[in-house]
Protein backbone atom coordinates (compact mmCIF):
# COMPACT_ATOMS: atom_id res chain seq x y z
CA UNK A 1 0.00 0.00 0.00
CA UNK A 2 0.76 3.36 -0.64
CA UNK A 3 2.06 5.77 1.72
CA UNK A 4 0.40 9.08 1.60
CA UNK A 5 4.00 10.96 1.75
CA UNK A 6 4.71 9.36 -1.57
CA UNK A 7 4.48 11.60 -4.75
CA UNK A 8 4.46 10.52 -8.07
CA UNK A 9 2.53 11.49 -11.68
CA UNK A 10 -0.34 9.31 -10.40
CA UNK A 11 -3.49 11.14 -10.46
CA UNK A 12 -4.82 12.28 -7.68
CA UNK A 13 -8.54 11.11 -7.31
CA UNK A 14 -9.90 11.87 -4.02
CA UNK A 15 -13.03 9.86 -4.58
CA UNK A 16 -11.96 6.58 -5.86
CA UNK A 17 -13.56 3.75 -4.26
CA UNK A 18 -9.91 1.90 -3.87
CA UNK A 19 -8.59 0.77 -0.76
CA UNK A 20 -4.85 2.24 -1.67
CA UNK A 21 -4.35 5.95 -0.54
CA UNK A 22 -4.31 8.45 -3.79
CA UNK A 23 -0.60 9.96 -4.49
CA UNK A 24 0.12 13.72 -4.44
CA UNK A 25 1.40 15.21 -7.65
CA UNK A 26 4.33 17.40 -7.75
CA UNK A 27 4.55 20.24 -11.00
CA UNK A 28 8.05 21.25 -12.10
CA UNK A 29 7.83 24.48 -12.92
CA UNK A 30 11.14 25.12 -14.80
CA UNK A 31 10.05 22.55 -16.82
CA UNK A 32 6.54 21.73 -17.41
CA UNK A 33 5.48 26.10 -17.44
CA UNK A 34 8.68 27.81 -19.10
CA UNK A 35 6.56 30.63 -20.43
CA UNK A 36 6.85 32.74 -16.64
CA UNK A 37 3.63 34.78 -16.45
CA UNK A 38 4.02 39.16 -16.84
CA UNK A 39 1.47 41.58 -17.25
CA UNK A 40 1.85 41.23 -21.26
CA UNK A 41 1.10 37.05 -21.68
CA UNK A 42 -1.27 36.16 -20.02
CA UNK A 43 -3.72 34.63 -22.21
CA UNK A 44 -0.35 32.43 -23.58
CA UNK A 45 0.53 31.53 -19.87
CA UNK A 46 -3.12 30.52 -19.21
CA UNK A 47 -3.46 28.56 -21.88
CA UNK A 48 -0.20 26.59 -20.97
CA UNK A 49 -1.00 25.75 -17.27
CA UNK A 50 -4.50 25.10 -18.22
CA UNK A 51 -3.02 21.83 -20.57
CA UNK A 52 -1.03 20.98 -17.97
CA UNK A 53 -3.43 20.70 -14.78
CA UNK A 54 -6.25 19.24 -17.82
CA UNK A 55 -3.84 16.40 -18.46
CA UNK A 56 -3.06 15.29 -14.18
CA UNK A 57 -7.10 15.81 -13.87
CA UNK A 58 -6.19 19.19 -11.47
CA UNK A 59 -8.51 21.72 -12.95
CA UNK A 60 -10.84 21.73 -10.57
CA UNK A 61 -8.58 22.66 -7.55
CA UNK A 62 -8.24 25.87 -9.56
CA UNK A 63 -11.57 26.31 -10.69
CA UNK A 64 -13.28 25.12 -7.83
CA UNK A 65 -15.33 22.41 -8.73
CA UNK A 66 -13.34 20.57 -6.88
CA UNK A 67 -13.58 21.15 -3.02
CA UNK A 68 -12.08 20.23 -0.07
CA UNK A 69 -14.03 16.65 1.04
CA UNK A 70 -14.92 16.67 4.44
CA UNK A 71 -12.49 13.14 4.81
CA UNK A 72 -9.05 12.81 3.76
CA UNK A 73 -8.62 16.90 3.51
CA UNK A 74 -5.04 16.72 4.64
CA UNK A 75 -4.63 14.79 1.43
CA UNK A 76 -6.56 17.95 -0.50
CA UNK A 77 -4.96 20.32 0.97
CA UNK A 78 -1.49 19.32 0.73
CA UNK A 79 -1.66 18.55 -3.22
CA UNK A 80 -3.10 22.51 -2.95
CA UNK A 81 -0.13 23.55 -1.72
CA UNK A 82 1.76 22.22 -4.60
CA UNK A 83 -0.90 23.45 -7.33
CA UNK A 84 -0.20 26.63 -5.31
CA UNK A 85 3.56 26.78 -5.25
CA UNK A 86 3.83 25.63 -9.06
CA UNK A 87 1.24 29.07 -9.75
CA UNK A 88 3.80 31.15 -7.85
CA UNK A 89 6.69 29.75 -9.07
CA UNK A 90 5.52 30.15 -13.03
CA UNK A 91 4.73 34.36 -12.58
CA UNK A 92 7.48 36.94 -12.72
CA UNK A 93 8.61 38.93 -9.82
CA UNK A 94 6.03 41.92 -11.04
CA UNK A 95 3.47 39.70 -10.76
CA UNK A 96 4.21 37.55 -7.69
CA UNK A 97 3.74 40.17 -5.26
CA UNK A 98 0.28 40.92 -6.54
CA UNK A 99 -0.75 37.39 -5.23
CA UNK A 100 1.68 36.39 -2.48
CA UNK A 101 -0.98 36.56 0.13
CA UNK A 102 -3.11 33.83 -1.55
CA UNK A 103 -3.28 30.76 0.41
CA UNK A 104 -5.11 28.33 -2.04
CA UNK A 105 -4.84 27.87 -5.75
CA UNK A 106 -7.90 28.81 -6.60
CA UNK A 107 -7.14 31.81 -4.99
CA UNK A 108 -4.36 33.26 -6.50
CA UNK A 109 -5.56 31.99 -10.13
CA UNK A 110 -8.55 33.77 -9.49
CA UNK A 111 -6.59 36.84 -8.51
CA UNK A 112 -5.15 36.64 -12.17
CA UNK A 113 -7.82 36.00 -13.80
CA UNK A 114 -9.61 39.18 -12.27
CA UNK A 115 -6.03 41.27 -12.61
CA UNK A 116 -5.64 40.08 -16.35
CA UNK A 117 -8.84 38.80 -17.94
CA UNK A 118 -11.52 41.18 -17.05
CA UNK A 119 -14.48 40.75 -18.87
CA UNK A 120 -15.47 44.46 -18.21
CA UNK A 121 -16.85 46.62 -20.46
CA UNK A 122 -14.48 49.32 -20.48
CA UNK A 123 -11.50 46.64 -20.57
CA UNK A 124 -12.78 45.77 -24.19
CA UNK A 125 -13.26 48.48 -25.09
CA UNK A 126 -9.38 49.38 -24.65
CA UNK A 127 -8.38 46.20 -26.31
CA UNK A 128 -10.23 47.06 -29.24
CA UNK A 129 -8.67 50.64 -29.18
CA UNK A 130 -5.51 49.40 -28.90
CA UNK A 131 -6.28 47.21 -31.98
CA UNK A 132 -7.05 50.26 -34.49
CA UNK A 133 -4.44 52.26 -33.30
CA UNK A 134 -1.56 49.66 -34.06
CA UNK A 135 1.08 50.74 -36.08
CA UNK A 136 4.26 48.75 -36.89
CA UNK A 137 6.37 52.19 -37.69
CA UNK A 138 10.07 50.61 -37.10
CA UNK A 139 9.51 47.45 -35.32
CA UNK A 140 10.07 44.06 -37.54
CA UNK A 141 6.89 42.89 -39.18
CA UNK A 142 7.05 39.88 -36.55
CA UNK A 143 7.09 41.85 -33.32
CA UNK A 144 3.70 43.99 -35.01
CA UNK A 145 2.04 40.69 -36.02
CA UNK A 146 2.93 39.21 -32.20
CA UNK A 147 1.26 41.92 -30.64
CA UNK A 148 -1.93 42.08 -32.42
CA UNK A 149 -2.28 38.13 -32.73
CA UNK A 150 -1.64 38.99 -28.24
CA UNK A 151 -4.84 41.50 -28.18
CA UNK A 152 -6.91 39.40 -30.48
CA UNK A 153 -6.26 36.35 -27.78
CA UNK A 154 -6.95 38.61 -24.94
CA UNK A 155 -10.12 39.46 -25.99
CA UNK A 156 -10.90 36.00 -26.94
CA UNK A 157 -10.43 35.41 -23.65
CA UNK A 158 -12.63 37.45 -21.93
CA UNK A 159 -15.63 36.29 -24.11
CA UNK A 160 -15.16 39.39 -26.85
CA UNK A 161 -13.23 37.48 -29.72
CA UNK A 162 -13.12 39.33 -33.03
CA UNK A 163 -13.07 37.86 -36.35
CA UNK A 164 -10.97 36.81 -39.03
CA UNK A 165 -11.50 39.68 -41.59
CA UNK A 166 -11.39 41.93 -38.67
CA UNK A 167 -7.77 40.71 -37.27
CA UNK A 168 -6.79 40.98 -40.85
CA UNK A 169 -8.15 44.21 -41.50
CA UNK A 170 -6.14 45.95 -38.03
CA UNK A 171 -2.74 44.37 -39.15
CA UNK A 172 -3.07 45.96 -42.82
CA UNK A 173 -4.35 48.89 -41.65
CA UNK A 174 -0.95 49.20 -38.94
CA UNK A 175 1.68 47.83 -41.76
CA UNK A 176 2.68 51.22 -43.18
CA UNK A 177 3.41 52.50 -46.42
CA UNK A 178 6.15 49.84 -47.40
CA UNK A 179 3.59 47.33 -47.50
CA UNK A 180 0.91 48.66 -49.76
CA UNK A 181 1.52 46.53 -52.53
CA UNK A 182 0.70 43.21 -50.80
CA UNK A 183 -1.80 45.21 -48.63
CA UNK A 184 -3.86 45.71 -52.06
CA UNK A 185 -3.32 42.39 -53.24
CA UNK A 186 -4.48 40.80 -49.87
CA UNK A 187 -7.94 42.98 -49.74
CA UNK A 188 -8.49 41.68 -53.61
CA UNK A 189 -8.47 38.49 -52.64
CA UNK A 190 -11.52 36.49 -53.16
CA UNK A 191 -10.89 34.24 -50.27
CA UNK A 192 -10.65 34.79 -46.73
CA UNK A 193 -6.32 34.65 -45.34
CA UNK A 194 -5.48 32.74 -42.16
CA UNK A 195 -3.38 34.53 -39.56
CA UNK A 196 -1.08 32.13 -40.08
CA UNK A 197 -0.98 32.28 -44.07
CA UNK A 198 -1.11 36.17 -43.58
CA UNK A 199 1.90 35.89 -40.91
CA UNK A 200 4.18 33.77 -43.32
CA UNK A 201 3.42 36.54 -46.48
CA UNK A 202 4.40 39.39 -44.45
CA UNK A 203 7.68 38.03 -43.21
CA UNK A 204 8.41 37.01 -46.81
CA UNK A 205 7.71 40.60 -48.29
CA UNK A 206 9.97 42.01 -45.44
CA UNK A 207 12.82 40.00 -46.54
CA UNK A 208 12.20 40.82 -50.15
CA UNK A 209 12.25 43.94 -48.98
CA UNK A 210 15.30 44.38 -47.17
CA UNK A 211 17.18 42.64 -49.98
CA UNK A 212 15.99 45.19 -52.44
CA UNK A 213 16.88 48.00 -50.62
CA UNK A 214 20.41 46.75 -49.81
CA UNK A 215 23.07 47.49 -52.81
CA UNK A 216 25.89 44.62 -53.28
CA UNK A 217 29.14 45.90 -50.95
CA UNK A 218 31.69 44.94 -53.07
CA UNK A 219 30.34 46.87 -55.51
CA UNK A 220 30.16 50.34 -53.24
CA UNK A 221 33.75 49.88 -52.39
CA UNK A 222 34.85 49.78 -55.51
CA UNK A 223 32.78 52.92 -56.59
CA UNK A 224 34.06 54.62 -54.03
CA UNK A 225 37.78 53.77 -54.12
CA UNK A 226 37.76 54.58 -58.01
CA UNK A 227 36.10 58.16 -57.34
CA UNK A 228 38.96 58.50 -54.51
CA UNK A 229 41.60 57.20 -57.01
CA UNK A 230 40.35 59.78 -60.04
CA UNK A 231 40.09 62.57 -57.21
CA UNK A 232 43.53 62.17 -56.26
CA UNK A 233 44.75 62.00 -59.74
CA UNK A 234 42.73 65.15 -60.42
CA UNK A 235 45.04 66.47 -57.39
CA UNK A 236 48.40 66.25 -58.31
CA UNK A 237 47.47 67.01 -61.84
CA UNK A 238 46.38 70.13 -61.21
CA UNK A 239 49.15 70.93 -58.78
CA UNK A 240 51.45 70.12 -61.11
CA UNK A 241 50.17 71.90 -64.02
CA UNK A 242 49.95 75.38 -61.25
CA UNK A 243 53.20 74.97 -60.17
CA UNK A 244 55.06 73.93 -62.84
CA UNK A 245 58.27 76.61 -63.72
CA UNK A 246 61.51 76.26 -65.26
CA UNK A 247 64.77 78.50 -64.00
CA UNK A 248 65.64 80.97 -66.96
CA UNK A 249 68.36 78.59 -67.78
CA UNK A 250 66.44 75.79 -69.00
CA UNK A 251 63.58 78.50 -70.87
CA UNK A 252 63.47 76.89 -74.40
CA UNK A 253 64.08 79.77 -77.29
CA UNK A 254 65.27 82.19 -74.18
CA UNK A 255 68.36 81.38 -72.76
CA UNK A 256 70.58 79.20 -75.58
CA UNK A 257 73.34 77.53 -75.10
CA UNK A 258 76.25 80.11 -74.71
CA UNK A 259 73.78 82.92 -73.63
CA UNK A 260 74.34 84.58 -69.98
CA UNK A 261 71.87 87.45 -70.18
CA UNK A 262 68.48 87.25 -70.14
CA UNK A 263 68.56 90.36 -72.98
CA UNK A 264 69.42 87.96 -75.78
CA UNK A 265 66.44 86.10 -75.72
CA UNK A 266 64.00 85.87 -78.54
CA UNK A 267 61.93 89.33 -78.97
CA UNK A 268 58.41 89.57 -77.31
CA UNK A 269 55.45 91.38 -78.30
CA UNK A 270 52.49 93.05 -76.36
CA UNK A 271 52.87 92.49 -73.21
CA UNK A 272 55.14 89.88 -72.79
CA UNK A 273 57.87 92.89 -74.02
CA UNK A 274 56.87 94.88 -71.66
CA UNK A 275 58.30 92.91 -68.88
CA UNK A 276 61.96 93.34 -70.22
CA UNK A 277 62.11 96.98 -70.00
CA UNK A 278 64.59 98.50 -67.42
CA UNK A 279 63.91 98.08 -64.08
CA UNK A 280 62.16 94.94 -63.67
CA UNK A 281 63.44 91.98 -62.81
CA UNK A 282 63.53 88.99 -65.27
CA UNK A 283 60.09 85.68 -64.41
CA UNK A 284 61.12 82.69 -66.96
CA UNK A 285 57.84 81.37 -68.79
CA UNK A 286 55.98 78.42 -67.32
CA UNK A 287 56.62 75.15 -69.17
CA UNK A 288 52.90 73.77 -70.00
CA UNK A 289 50.90 77.37 -70.48
CA UNK A 290 53.69 79.24 -72.16
CA UNK A 291 52.74 82.35 -69.30
CA UNK A 292 55.05 84.56 -67.92
CA UNK A 293 54.93 85.14 -64.06
CA UNK A 294 54.68 88.45 -61.95
CA UNK A 295 57.92 90.60 -61.91
CA UNK A 296 59.06 92.40 -59.10
CA UNK A 297 61.14 95.93 -59.53
CA UNK A 298 64.89 95.10 -59.07
CA UNK A 299 66.06 95.39 -55.77
CA UNK A 300 62.83 94.96 -54.22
Amino acid sequence: MASDNSTSNVVLTPNSNTSSSPSLITINAAAQLPLKLTPLNYPSWRAQFKALLLGYDLLGYVDGTLACPASNNTLWKRQDQLLLHAILASVSESVISLIAAASTSKDAWDKLTKLYANRTRSRVMSLKERLTLARRDSKPVMEFLQSIKALADELALIDSPISDDDLVIHILNGLGSDFKEIAAAIRARETPITFEELHDKLVDFESALKRHDTPPEPLVVTANNTQRTNSNRSFHKGSTTSHAYRPPSQQRGILGPGNSSPHTSRPFSGQRRSFNQPGHGYKGFCQLCDQQGLLHPEGG
